[in-house]
């Protein structure tokens, strides 16, 4: 169980901090809730049961796991896949997950193939940059959460520390 004042990884929505666990008014039960309000959009609340299975909940990364996994990105593979109906099932498995290394290899390859786009005259779908938007909100959040950076920083300070775009 997390406590007051942590910060957690929460689904679709990314870093949030527990502001509360109690029984709310609108719950004919005993059950306890989670009150979450997300670290980058602090007009927003969230109540979650403490005991849901359906979203993921997780610790989200210290500064120095933050700080590794940053050296680590120039090492993050891309996926390969059997064919574009294949791509989104995948990328919405990923956002499900919370995974931070699946997100940055997601990035990588969606990067990668925007390059290779451009260079034939053509754009991302939207689909794909959609996808990106919401891989960088997710991980690009949890990164400046750990880091006390804000996420507009991140991309910055992965290029600084690695050379890598992002």
């Amino acid at each position: 169980m997390f406590e007051k004042g942590d910060f957690i990884f929460y689904g679709a929505v990314g870093v949030c901090q527990v502001d509360g666990i109690s029984k709310p008014d609108f719950s004919d039960n005993d059950k306890l809730y989670y009150r979450l309000i997300p670290k980058f959009e602090p007009n927003r609340s969230i109540c979650i049961p403490v005991d849901t299975t359906k979203v993921l909940m997780r610790c989200i990364m210290t500064r120095r796991e933050a700080q590794n996994f940053i050296l680590s990105w120039p090492n993050v593979q891309c996926k390969g896949y059997r064919n574009d109906k294949e791509r989104p099932l995948i990328y919405k498995q990923i956002f499900q997950s919370g995974s931070c290394t699946e997100l940055a290899a997601m990035i990588k390859e969606i990067l990668q193939m925007e390059q290779s786009r451009k260079s034939k005259g053509n754009a991302l779908n939207i689909r794909e940059r959609d996808g990106v938007k919401t891989a960088r909100k997710l991980l690009f959040g949890e990164l400046a959460a750990a880091l006390d950076i804000g996420p507009d920083m991140v991309p910055a300070y992965i290029h600084n520390v690695t050379g890598c775009a992002c």
